[in-house]
């Protein structure tokens, strides 16, 4: 049981350091220096595309050496995941609407998002839709899923995994990046007390694939 406790500490040590500090770090410079990213290109989609992709395979991989896989950590397809997907959307729609109303500035627009408003490619795209399996099966997923293992409490676990995601949002302005935590926080929610990571990436995706037809350009006229 030691022995356990052990290995799964030093992986998830390992999955976080290798995966999302470096977001961490590179959010609060962008916080604190107010740095402007720049545009986003193909190159550069290409690139988080498949240091992503490479970083969900240490986590099967992680997993795989412990005697575990994906569905340990909850995902698993269900026929009820759209049912469930659209609920966890109105949740976090009502969630927002009583946020604005007790604080309009919720509602401030977010910073550094510039790298966002590209031409829309394919790789793009295909940026978009891996970004929230990244997100989530490392961040809630896996993070919420050892941290109650290892600490007994959902609650902390919950706090854990809302406070990194919202760190390395940071870059947007604190505002817009407690706004994003609320839907963290239900997303911790939904998934600790569901065991479900499948709705949670839908309405990820559904809320990046807005972002993108917001801001990206669609056309050389755009």
């Amino acid at each position: 049981m030691r022995s356990e406790v052990k290995i799964r500490t030093l992986a998830l040590f390992l999955v976080f350091f290798i995966s999302i500090f470096p977001l961490v770090v590179n959010s609060l410079y962008l916080f604190i220096t107010d740095k402007v990213p720049e545009n986003s290109s193909d190159l550069q989609f290409i690139t988080s595309l498949f240091w992503e992709i490479v970083l969900l395979g240490v986590l099967y991989l992680v997993l795989k050496k412990q005697g575990r896989d994906y569905k340990d950590i909850g995902f698993e397809f269900q026929k009820t995941d759209i049912l469930h997907g659209i609920l966890l959307f109105l949740g976090i729609y009502i969630t927002y609407i009583i946020a604005l109303t007790i604080s309009p500035n919720f509602g401030q627009t977010p910073k550094n998002i510039d790298f966002l408003k590209t031409n829309i490619s394919i790789f793009y795209i295909l940026f978009i839709i891996i970004n929230p399996f990244f997100e989530e099966l490392i961040v809630r997923a896996y993070i919420i899923t050892e941290s109650k293992y290892l600490l007994k409490n959902e609650e902390i676990s919950v706090l854990i995994s809302t406070v990194i995601q919202t760190s390395y949002h940071l870059y947007q302005g604190l505002i817009p990046a407690l706004y994003a935590g609320i839907m963290f926080f239900v997303f911790s929610i939904y998934f600790v007390k569901s065991r479900r990571i499948v709705p949670v990436i839908l309405v990820h995706l559904f809320f990046d694939f807005i972002a993108m037809l917001e801001l990206g350009n669609h056309g050389p006229n755009s």
